[in-house]
């Protein structure tokens, strides 16, 4: 036998064992895919829970927009695995809501328990519309309790709508201010040999500080600081209202807190009584033996009653007029949504699927939900052009702006009929950016080069080299000439000069009041003002709500139960939730010289995630 055929029978081995291996693990993953589906039909078949008593918000992890798992997908968790605290689980802002108001008119629930020990957080804005719809459950004559054994200041604020705060003796309520922090990477730049290339335009330099600066420039400081504290004092406001008593008394000055504290010999908890947080200091077995008698129902097992479901979709066979909400949450990149990225794709499919299915499904209006720092400028782009193509068929685009609508979140906001922001809106940040790293430097350091031949400097473009002067001139032209685009696509919705969009420009943030004041938005308001305002515009008095369906990815999802069964430790834990994780995820995308073609950025990075 010649070595050629011991070759080829050794390669046929390979290739039989190759595919053997490949169909055992496609046929595992079918196995996973029905069993779950299995698991979870027969969860929903005998795990039917009483739907009475007192509905408990027992709520993990953070509140969303939109979610990229629903319900069935931690169900199959808890199926599974058990049932076991999910400090990750993203919840839906909507159906939250929407379980709240069907329990303010359901005769069957007869108050709500808010238990939020293991509730992470939301953005204000998100919170201040949770807490609307609390507080039309007060209105109906249904008490609200809260019990906790500490309270963060997400969850403090959503407790301050109870009737009565319970908290545990040895418990605490951190409420102390906020604060909105970066990251900064120059020096670690500097010691990788990494050239940072920087392409900006006029004052708008606070947004690539980060890669410049290891510390906050004077410019953002004063920025941030101007917005930061008008939020702060909008909590402050918000929480005192609930509880009836001021400002000063719920969070003194530190001075006078630590004073008081020191008087009640470092007690937290006694702390927080004597000043008004909370009303009862008990632990949870006192809780529980005045409320043994309550029937307790969780938001999760909670059902909304087909009237009042979230998912219209195809199921709207009344043939009823139709409002459709389009999400735009998180970073906005080319490709598909994921956690915290908006995918122009996806978007622009959605859009399209409206426009050209707008007979067929009788959509008369859009609201445009947007939740972003901004991102890419071609992706950014992709989702406006796609909306002037909607609005030319005299569709009209209402934009809700939530805790975020900044950069490109503005950007694509321009293509509107009408802005509705809450006062809390992070926004603006008009400005654009390009920013490019070359290695040649870090290369070198260890012996590595890079040389070879082109026709022109300008096609030379390499990360291995600097970058040819040629090449600087044509970046920062582009740069110019998308900041102009900019402006000009503002003025034009916005009814201004673009001399009146520079000034208010050049990359300054505004919360939604003060984006009021200067013209950037129409109206301050919440999710349902801009339904309202899209129904007026369409001239509809009956009309339903068009959500877009939330799609199960089950080998994803399966995929991460499998690594959410993996053991963390307690850094990975503690990372997980630092707010300068996601930072720096955001941050790291824009090093990806793929997600924008000709490196042009959008996008809001001095808007701090807040804490």
């Amino acid at each position: 036998m010649s070595a050629l055929s011991v070759i080829k029978s050794i390669w046929k081995v390979i290739n039989v064992i190759r595919e053997t291996f490949l169909n055992l693990i496609f046929l595992v993953i079918i196995l996973l895919i029905f069993g779950g589906i299995g698991l979870i039909n027969e969860a929903q078949k005998q795990d039917t829970v009483p739907q009475y008593g007192s509905l408990v918000l027992d709520l993990e992890g953070v509140i969303v927009d939109n979610t990229n798992y629903n319900d069935e997908i931690y169900a199959l968790q808890n199926k599974i695995y058990g049932k076991k605290v999910n400090t990750s689980r993203e919840n839906s802002l909507f159906i939250l809501t929407q379980k709240i108001a069907q329990a303010t008119t359901d005769p069957n629930i007869k108050s709500i328990i808010l238990k939020l020990d293991n509730f992470v957080g939301a953005d204000l804005s998100s919170l201040q519309y949770v807490g609307k719809y609390l507080t039309k459950f007060k209105e109906a004559k249904k008490p609200i309790y809260a019990f906790g054994t500490s309270y963060n200041q997400s969850q403090y604020y959503l407790a301050s709508y109870a009737n009565k705060i319970y908290l545990t003796p040895l418990g605490s309520v951190n409420v102390y201010g906020l604060a909105a922090n970066n990251l900064y990477y120059k020096t670690l730049l500097d010691n990788l040999k990494v050239n940072t290339h920087v392409f900006r335009v006029g004052t708008y330099k606070s947004a690539i500080e980060p890669f410049i600066r290891d510390d906050m420039s004077e410019d953002a400081r004063n920025n941030t600081t101007r917005w930061l504290t008008h939020m702060w004092d909008n909590y402050l406001n918000d929480i005192s209202t609930q509880r009836k008593k001021a400002n000063s008394q719920l969070v003194p000055a530190p001075e006078t807190m630590l004073s008081e504290l020191r008087a009640a010999n470092g007690n937290m908890a006694q702390y927080a009584l004597s000043n008004g947080l909370v009303d009862v200091i008990a632990s949870s077995h006192q809780y529980e033996l005045e409320f043994t008698d309550q029937h307790e129902v969780s938001i999760y097992d909670y059902q909304l009653k087909s009237e009042n479901e979230q998912l219209v979709g195809d199921n709207n066979k009344s043939n009823t007029p139709l409002i459709a909400v389009v999400f735009v949450n998180g970073t906005i990149t080319n490709g598909e949504n994921s956690n915290n990225v908006a995918g122009s794709e996806d978007i622009v499919q959605q859009l399209k699927e409206i426009r050209k299915n707008l007979d067929k499904q009788n959509i008369q209006a859009v609201v445009l939900r947007v939740n972003s720092p901004g991102g890419s400028v071609d992706a950014s782009e992709a989702i406006r052009s796609e909306l002037e193509a909607l609005r030319s068929y005299q569709i009209p685009v209402v934009v809700s702006m939530g805790g975020m609508a900044a950069s490109g979140g503005y950007w694509i906001s321009t293509e509107s009929d009408y802005i509705v922001a809450s006062p809390n809106t992070i926004t603006g940040s008009i400005g654009i950016f390009g920013i490019i790293s070359t290695f040649e430097n870090s290369l070198s350091h260890i012996g590595v080069y890079s040389d070879g031949v082109s026709t022109s400097p300008l096609a030379g473009n390499n990360l291995t080299k600097n970058l040819p002067e040629e090449t600087n001139q044509l970046i920062q032209m582009n740069i110019n000439n998308g900041y102009q685009t900019f402006i000009s696509l503002v003025a034009k919705a916005r009814k201004m000069t673009t001399e009146q969009v520079d000034k208010i420009g050049q990359g300054q943030v505004w919360l939604g009041a003060e984006a009021d004041k200067i013209g950037l938005i129409d109206k301050l308001g919440d999710f349902d003002d801009a339904v309202e305002i899209a129904a007026t515009l369409a001239n509809l008095t009956d009309y339903k709500i068009d959500w877009p369906k939330s799609e199960v990815n089950w080998f994803n999802a399966l995929y991460s139960d499998m690594i959410a069964i993996l053991p963390q430790s307690t850094a990975e834990i503690l990372f997980e939730h630092l707010p300068e994780a996601k930072q720096l995820k955001q941050h790291i995308s824009l090093w990806n010289n793929f997600n924008d073609t000709q490196n042009r950025y959008i996008y809001c990075l001095n808007c701090a995630d807040v804490r």
